[in-house]
């Protein structure tokens, strides 16, 4: 007899160890902190049961707050019923007048045309005269007799079968059709107006109650189709209107051709606007013509589609189906597997679902969101001009990127200059705030998105900078605007050049910037120095002694300001190793080629060294002097190539000015006085430089700036100075 054997002897021999029973873990609660229900704290690694998931969520929120969420459940139903009825009265209105006057006026037409169909009452009375006038006419008269050649009507003849011409059934047809539609538009019209009526008895307020009435009748709206009853009742009116028109075509055609011609070309536009409008909505999304029509048309067109893709995806799944495992074969049959799969993936995969009428809006506006949030701050001025709200548009400004936020100030700005022109639109109601807050938002952009664009707005909005600058200019405006000239591109250098026309005016010069704008003129004149940029030797020439300059001036005007003595001190280091680098470089040959450039530098620079000595003795060394006389003796002994002609007077002109000045420096820094003999002469008419007019000026530290300053303006000029 066989001996029974146990399963686990035999696993045993095999070297095999059974697997133990599965023992369902013990895992934690989903709750935690003040969330956790009450009986979790017998047992915390179970999960809650059903009865705990309810007192949890019991307890999450209080009475009163769910008896507010119902209320503000029911306010919301509330308002969208009201103003959805409200809407319906009063399209329903409106479609009422139409279809009364159309049918009024199709009515008056409708008389006259079915009288085409039956015949006149007098047609048999004048078959009768008809034949009395063609007997008499053939009587033959006989000495014995009168006799009548012609014999008399048969009962058919007299009264003949009336048939209507086709043109009457055709104007007929269609105007009677016309009729019909307009006042079954009237008449469902009615309809709703009785409906909507008793929608709202017996419904007021927003309680429970109320709330629950509303929403049944809101569901019945729904489930009965009223909004597409309502959509039905404008189309049945332009279904009438079409209908009269070309009823009304065919009768002036069998009437008059030229008339014909004319109305038929003054219909057929009216057609061609009504198709074009019609359609327009279902294919750009972003038309405005929208109408019931539209609608219908959207929706016949999406029908289509649909039936398209169904065929089409059977089609590629089939094709699938039935040629998927030829891609394991090789040569034609691969290719062929191939091509399924390409196009099922095609067609079934990649394929997306189209939008529906206003889903599709909806995609738009997501894939525009920051264009419409630009036009929305825009034209909240644009419409109003409302200088308070400008204040709000600062803000909203700073939440749009730096492209919006050009656009939208340009727009802003472009519509205060067609009101009040450009010049009056800078600075009218404190607009040069936005200026510098866009200045701001394009200097905070990140160096790898400066593109060409990027420096197009920002050459676009230093434009519109004011000319006259102020006291916001002076705390906002120049710390950005030396941001932005620490780089070599033409918009840095737009930059710099604004703020050396600043530093050069006087009226500046007497109110100075603030100490956080004279910081960061001192670091952008440190930094153009050792950056000058430029194109060529000259520009980078001219761009040096310009920082050269900047950096003077800040030395100047450190007294002015009411700096701290550290602010002084920082200032006074930057200037002296400003001038430094100026010594240093003068005694190098590198400026010897532009020498134009290097007079017209000079000039700008030697009368600010005058105004220093006064100012700070210490600054300007005796190195420095002896550095420029010799440059000044260099060009006036003629060591340098020069052109000929006009170009050779400028560089006449500046050098004895230059050398002029430069004698005034010596003499104050060796401590004597000015010379009194000694004139700077000014030797310059309009258009170009000629010896016969003159000008004198004694020297001092005054009235060295205003000579120069006089020959700034003077009529001859120097190309890219």
């Amino acid at each position: 007899m066989a001996q029974a054997l146990d399963p686990a002897t035999v696993i045993g021999s095999l070297g095999l160890v059974a697997e133990p029973e599965p023992v369902t873990p013990a895992l934690p609660s989903i709750r935690s902190g003040s969330d956790t229900a009450v009986g979790a704290q017998d047992d915390p690694g179970t999960l809650p049961r059903p009865e705990e998931l309810r007192e949890e969520i019991s307890l999450r929120y209080t009475e009163a707050d769910t008896l507010k969420a119902w209320a503000r459940s029911a306010e919301l139903v509330k308002t969208y019923n009201d103003e959805i009825v409200e809407r319906w009265q009063e399209e329903m209105d409106t479609l009422l007048v139409y279809a009364g006057l159309f049918s009024a006026v199709l009515t008056a037409f409708n008389v006259q045309s079915y009288q085409l169909l039956q015949p006149a009452p007098t047609d048999s009375s004048l078959a009768v005269l008809q034949q009395i006038s063609e007997q008499l006419t053939s009587f033959s008269v006989n000495p014995t007799f009168i006799n009548s050649t012609r014999s008399a009507l048969s009962p058919d003849e007299v009264n003949p079968p009336f048939r209507p011409p086709d043109s009457a059934v055709w104007i007929n047809a269609l105007w009677f059709s016309s009729l019909v539609c307009s006042l079954a538009s009237a008449s469902v019209a009615l309809m709703v107006k009785q409906w909507l009526h008793e929608l709202s008895v017996g419904v007021s307020g927003t309680s429970r109650e109320s709330a629950r009435i509303r929403q049944y009748r809101v569901n019945s709206l729904r489930r009965w189709h009223v909004g597409g009853i309502v959509i039905v009742i404008p189309i049945l009116l332009q279904i009438a209107l079409v209908l009269f028109l070309a009823g009304l075509v065919v009768l002036l055609w069998t009437l008059h051709g030229t008339v014909a011609a004319i109305v038929s070309g003054l219909v057929g536009m009216l057609f061609v606007f009504l198709v074009v409008t019609t359609l327009l909505p279902a294919i750009k999304v972003n038309c405005c013509y929208r109408s019931p029509q539209a609608v219908g048309i959207f929706m016949a067109m999406q029908g289509i589609r649909m039936t398209v893709k169904s065929a089409l995806t059977g089609f590629a799944q089939a094709a699938w189906n039935f040629s998927k495992h030829w891609r394991r074969h090789e040569g034609l049959l691969k290719q062929v597997g191939n091509l399924s799969w390409r196009i099922y993936v095609a067609i079934c995969v990649e394929t997306k679902d189209l939008p529906t009428w206003h889903g599709r809006e909806q995609l738009e506006v997501a894939r525009a969101t920051d264009r419409l949030d630009r036009d929305l701050a825009s034209m909240a001025y644009t419409t109003t001009f409302d200088a308070g709200y400008l204040d709000d548009m600062r803000m909203l400004l700073a939440d749009m990127s730096w492209r919006q936020a050009v656009a939208c100030y340009e727009e802003t700005f472009a519509a205060r200059a067609r009101l009040w022109g450009e010049q009056l639109s800078r600075v009218r109601d404190r607009f040069p705030r936005h200026t510098y807050d866009v200045m701001h938002i394009l200097l905070a952009t990140p160096h790898k998105e400066r593109d060409c664009a990027w420096q197009g707005a920002v050459e676009g909005v230093l434009s519109r900078l004011s000319p006259f600058p102020d006291e916001l200019f002076e705390t906002h405006g120049l710390h950005l605007l030396c941001t932005l000239a620490m780089g070599n591109n033409h918009a840095a250098d737009t930059a710099f050049h604004k703020v050396l026309m600043h530093m050069r005016n006087q009226k500046a010069m007497r109110r100075g910037p603030t100490s956080r704008g004279m910081r960061a003129v001192m670091l952008m004149a440190e930094w153009r120095a050792r950056n000058p940029g430029g194109s060529d030797s000259a520009t980078t020439l001219r761009y040096y002694l310009q920082s050269i300059e900047v950096s003077i001036h800040c030395a100047l005007r450190q007294h002015l300001l009411g700096l701290s003595t550290d602010e002084q001190l920082s200032v006074r280091a930057r200037a002296q190793t400003a001038l430094a680098s100026l010594r240093d470089f003068l005694r190098t040959s590198l400026w010897r080629e532009p020498s134009l450039y290097i007079c017209l530098g000079l000039s700008n620079i030697v009368p600010l060294l005058v105004e220093l000595v006064h100012a700070d003795r210490e600054l300007v060394t005796e190195d420095l002097v002896e550095v420029l006389d010799s440059v000044c003796s260099a060009l006036q002994e003629g060591e340098l190539t020069v052109a000929d002609g006009d170009r050779l007077r400028r560089l006449h002109a500046y050098v004895e000015w230059t050398s002029e000045v430069l004698d005034a420096l010596k003499a104050v820094m060796s401590g004597g006085p000015v010379n009194s003999n000694r004139r700077v002469v000014f030797k310059f008419d309009r258009p170009n430089l000629e010896p016969d007019t003159r000008r004198s000026r004694r020297f001092s530290a005054q009235s060295v700036t205003r000579s120069l300053s006089r020959l700034r303006r003077s009529s001859f000029s120097i190309p890219g100075v």
